[in-house]
């Protein structure tokens, strides 16, 4: 019997390929839970696939053979996912143990989860060895919302620099572009057409218009909104100068693959690791599964660097974003769920999903010396994570985002220029401050 995932059927031989779960049954405490002891639980979270691949194909099989309780994964497009969430605990659903959020969902998702200080703590209690403070302060604030914290940070994403150093050298570039004007004369030089193009981006309106779109923005001094004060940053002249130069090596440069205008995430790591691109600004772990030579053609060619800057190197910024994994209040099953983030979140379970292209955020994941040779990503990332600027956890963030989306899909398709496009977001952004009483 197949296990449920966003609409496909994985097979148990599949998931228990290479007797991978074997090596995680040892992470098992004792066993006595008060609670009976459910038939499954069952986890809501996006269906980005392939940096789920510890937890689906390891973490989840070795939880069922210890403990003979089924994780069952309802895996949905974010939107979708968003809303499935938005639904039950509005609701007070019982039918979600576990959810997977991200930072901007922590406002609204906040009421209806339990406060994963008091987990965190219960977990300690059972398992010393789960080292609450191996987890980076960052990832903990971040998931912190109006004092309480949401969820077991699993992942910390920034968007970095991701290019094929070979290619670079071969055009006479000695390191990565450190400026604007550099990526796009790099871009140039190694664009050949139609085999490989110079970037790759995220054009399919969607989540992933918004976060590989924003980096550009930030790096050229842009910003967005201050929720404190109500004030709208993203009709600026900067903001504007970032989208647009983002929006040109599309439609000026010519430096993009023009199927790139369908991709969303997993389509910007196919066209990595079949070679349709030098260079893309996106996650930081999406490095692993782009050298990965299991999976992709272009293995071992990729090296890593923090977004170029405009007008000046020391001018760029990233998005700080990362998922965490929750308990609903309504869940009748929650020492259970426990147990399985105890298991997930575990050192050597992170350690192992960085192989699957996680980003965990333990500093003994990050920093251990091994990964880091073999990855090549994580001091870059490290580098972003410091100057970085994080995704809003306000409550109002979902419904602007659903506006900065059009807007930049408007200037990826030469529909409007970027400042026309930002100058519509930012009206429709005072619009969704007023409804939310944030402005008057």
């Amino acid at each position: 019997m197949g296990k449920f995932l966003g609409g496909l059927n994985v097979n148990r031989r599949q998931v228990l390929q290479g007797g991978a779960a074997a090596g995680l049954v040892a992470l098992a405490a004792p066993k006595a839970w008060g609670q009976n002891k459910p038939e499954k639980l069952v986890l809501v979270c996006e269906n980005s696939i392939a940096w789920k691949r510890t937890l689906i194909e390891e973490v989840a099989p070795a939880f069922e053979k210890e403990n003979g309780i089924k994780i069952e994964f309802t895996m949905l497009p974010v939107d979708a996912w968003r809303a499935r969430l938005k639904a039950e605990l509005s609701a007070g659903s019982t039918g979600i143990d576990i959810a997977m959020l991200s930072v901007q969902m922590s406002g609204w998702m906040a009421p209806h989860l339990l406060d994963h200080n008091e987990v965190a703590a219960k977990i300690t209690e059972r398992d010393p060895d789960f080292d609450w403070g191996d987890f980076l302060e960052g990832g903990k604030k971040a998931g912190t919302y109006e004092g309480k914290l949401v969820g077991i940070p699993y992942r910390l994403t920034a968007q970095i620099l991701h290019y094929q150093k070979e290619l670079l050298a071969q055009a006479g570039f000695a390191q990565a572009p450190q400026t604007f004007a550099e990526f796009a004369k790099a871009a140039l030089a190694v664009n050949s057409p139609p085999d490989r193009y110079g970037f790759g981006l995220t054009g399919k309106q969607g989540a992933a218009t918004f976060t590989n779109a924003v980096p550009w923005i930030f790096s050229a001094g842009g910003r967005l909104v201050d929720f404190d004060t109500g004030e709208i940053f993203i009709d600026s002249d900067k903001a504007a100068e970032g989208l647009q130069f983002y929006a040109d090596l599309l439609l000026k440069e010519k430096v993009v693959p023009p199927e790139a205008m369908t991709w969303e995430f997993d389509d910007l790591i196919a066209g990595a690791q079949n070679d349709k691109y030098a260079m893309s600004a996106t996650f930081s772990s999406y490095g692993t599964l782009f050298n990965d030579p299991k999976l992709s053609k272009t293995a071992g060619r990729w090296a890593w660097s923090t977004m170029p800057g405009s007008p000046t190197k020391e001018d760029n910024r990233t998005l700080i974003d990362g998922q965490f994994m929750a308990i609903s209040k309504y869940s009748q099953n929650a020492d259970w769920a426990t147990e399985f983030l105890r298991m997930a979140c575990s050192k050597d379970a992170m350690l192992r999903s960085m192989e699957g292209g996680n980003a965990p955020p333990r500093s003994s994941s990050l920093l251990n010396p091994d990964m880091v040779a073999k990855l090549g990503w994580p001091a870059a990332a490290a580098e972003a994570i410091n100057t970085g600027i994080p995704i809003s956890s306000n409550a109002a963030w979902d419904g602007l985002e659903l506006s900065l989306r059009t807007g930049v899909s408007e200037a990826l398709l030469g529909q409007k220029t970027a400042k026309d496009a930002l100058r519509d977001v930012a009206d429709d952004w005072q619009r969704n401050l007023r409804r939310a009483g944030i402005i008057k």
